[in-house]
């Protein structure tokens, strides 16, 4: 197995293609708040959890593959008169847990490349 297969950085790095993909959704959810008719969307955290098994699996045969994520609708709470159903705290709400979501696993996998390459140094350098 490379290092670049290990487990713990394949989930690291599909952890981190899940919230950045769902962050585009969030700010065009919020962008699109005023916008009539307009329904925001989301990604689903069970087919996240189903993508982590997967890479958790595949990556111990050495098969690493990209995911994109299928968006779905996902009103908020209430519908304005004019159809839009984004209620903007909840979508602000949304994007600031997604994204300390993608910096903690940022951080884990540089975290964790650092210690890999501490540990690949020879003794005494």
């Amino acid at each position: 197995m490379s290092l670049d297969n290990a487990p713990t950085l394949a989930i690291l790095r599909e952890s981190m293609a899940f919230h950045s993909q769902r962050h585009e959704l969030l700010t065009r959810n919020i962008a699109n708040a005023n916008t009539p008719g307009y329904t925001p969307q989301d990604l689903s955290e069970a087919d996240f959890h189903r993508a982590l098994q997967r890479t958790l699996n595949n990556s111990a045969s050495g098969e690493v593959a990209a995911r994109r994520y299928q968006a779905e609708e996902r009103p908020d709470s209430e519908t304005t008169v004019n159809g839009n159903s984004v209620i903007l705290e909840e979508q602000t709400i949304r994007a600031q847990e997604n994204r300390l979501r993608y910096e903690t696993a940022l951080t884990l996998y540089q975290k964790s490349l650092g210690l890999m390459r501490m540990a690949a140094r020879p003794p005494g350098q």
